[in-house]
């Protein structure tokens, strides 16, 4: 008999979609099946329209408290502005609270839900191809219970524990980060466009070139300085373009829009 691993999310925005969608994969049902286990999800949120894309995947539901009844581990995934209303209405105290919230530490989390077994994760827009980067922070997880945590946040990625101080950087460079890769896409895709090639051919271009980049990276014996000068031949097209992009300091803005979030993460904190 399968092990029923009942969880319960608290929020259905576009975080919490992209994690659904990893989490009911063929390839995650098919490892689950493999240890025994199957996830049994319902979902909590008060607009029905962010249901909708989800009914066929999970149980829905327009009341939390209805969802959290019926598990044994709660992910929050709702604004950092509207956990205390949120968090203090709902009976969490005997639950494993997974909360994705920037910003939000364990500390505060066990003040809001009053619960002893708490994991605080930042998680990207990856989940949705079980691609996420899942730095985590746990507190009171042991035995069972962390195997079935690490198995959640396995189904829609690469869990990695991390030390708390460390998790606004996190939120910044991969949390934020799939938004700052996809505006250098944009670049990639409407060039393609004002250049003549079709929708459909500028992203393949675009895909292309960007996985096999990270592949790229991935395998690479040097650093990414060597990497930028292999493909740089002197006087070539590339080392023309590069030259623009470095006059341009392209390396400093992006890092100033990571510090702009890591900065943002911290001020959620805050309150």
């Amino acid at each position: 008999m399968k092990n029923k691993i009942k969880i319960a999310f608290i929020g259905c925005g576009h975080m919490a979609r992209a994690m659904i969608d990893g989490m009911t994969s063929p390839v995650t049902e098919a490892v689950l099946k493999s240890n025994g286990d199957k996830f049994v999800i319902t979902v909590a949120d008060r607009h029905e329209s962010k249901l909708m894309p989800i009914k066929s995947k999970c149980a829905v539901t327009l009341d939390a408290k209805d969802a959290v009844a019926v598990s044994d581990h709660v992910i929050v995934a709702i604004k950092p502005q509207g956990a205390e209303e949120t968090l203090r209405a709902l009976d969490l105290k005997d639950k494993t609270v997974i909360s994705v919230m920037a910003g939000v530490s364990t500390d505060k989390l066990a003040e809001l839900t009053g619960a002893k077994r708490i994991v605080r994760v930042m998680p990207n827009l990856g989940a949705s191809v079980g691609e996420s980067f899942n730095a985590y922070v746990a507190r009171g997880i042991s035995g069972e219970v962390e195997r079935i945590v690490i198995e959640i946040l396995a189904s829609f990625g690469l869990p990695v524990a991390v030390k708390e101080s460390d998790m606004d950087a996190v939120t910044g460079i991969t949390g934020s980060g799939p938004a700052f890769m996809f505006m250098a896409f944009k670049a990639f895709y409407d060039e393609a466009i004002a250049r003549g090639f079709s929708a459909e051919l500028a992203k393949t271009m675009t895909v292309q070139t960007a996985l096999a980049s990270a592949l790229a990276v991935e395998g690479a014996d040097c650093e990414l300085d060597g990497l930028i000068r292999s493909v740089c031949s002197p006087g070539g097209t590339t080392e023309r373009g590069v030259s623009f992009l470095e006059e341009k300091d392209i390396v400093g803005i992006l890092r100033g829009a990571i510090s702009r979030s890591i900065k943002r993460s911290k001020e959620l904190g805050a309150k």
